[in-house]
């Protein structure tokens, strides 16, 4: 195997570990890991991919105001989400959730953390692995989101967390599409502010 085609593999697969790692192995120190995690793969991403990363595909003023619009949209999504969830009875997925991710952190930390986090992710994967994804031909060739989307969600499988599949589902397809087509400066405003309102500022659970 050729060393570029090595690094690619290495680059694809690193979810596969590092997010069972966060999630489960150390998911009392989740925040941390998480960001630890992501802060690599947003590294690798800009140090082996930064030509392929496409900041902005439409004008400045309307990614940002499209960012930020998202999040508010994801954010609803996520409250019905959570009462549907609810309505199940399936709302200690979610409870399991902001336990892992404030239980350790204190407001301030986490904020910072949550900002690690969601750009880093943007970075990764509708950064440097959602514009590689467009090498794979057919449909990925125009819609490379689709792709992303797909990894996006299965590597969350690991969790056990329906909660967590599916937000992972509705973040990847969002931001994903938001990234391919007004490009990944927004999705990263849209993931940054979503996690800022969900953990630290319009809390779900209390």
């Amino acid at each position: 195997m050729s060393g570029t085609r090595a690094k690619a593999v290495a680059y694809v697969i690193l979810p596969l570990v590092l997010w069972p790692l966060s999630f489960d192995v150390f998911s009392k120190y989740f925040v941390y890991g998480m960001a630890l995690s992501t802060l690599l793969l947003g590294l690798l991403s800009l140090a082996w991919f930064r030509d392929r990363l496409r900041w902005f595909r439409v004008n400045t003023s309307v990614v940002i105001v499209l960012g930020l619009l998202m999040s508010g949209i994801l954010y609803m999504i996520f409250v019905g989400g959570y009462a549907l969830l609810k309505y199940m009875g399936l709302a200690g997925y979610v409870v399991l959730v902001y336990e892992m991710v404030r239980g350790m952190a204190n407001a301030y930390a986490l904020s910072i953390a949550l900002v690690i986090i969601g750009f880093m992710e943007e970075v990764y994967w509708r950064g440097g692995l959602q514009e590689s994804a467009r090498e794979l031909g057919g449909i990925f060739s125009n819609e490379p989101w689709i792709a992303s989307m797909i990894y996006y969600t299965l590597v969350h499988i690991s969790t056990l967390n329906p909660a967590l599949i599916a937000g992972a589902f509705v973040i990847g397809l969002i931001d994903g599409v938001l990234a391919d087509k007004a490009g990944l400066t927004a999705s990263i405003i849209a993931h940054v502010m979503w996690l800022e309102l969900m953990m630290v500022f319009l809390p779900l659970v209390s």
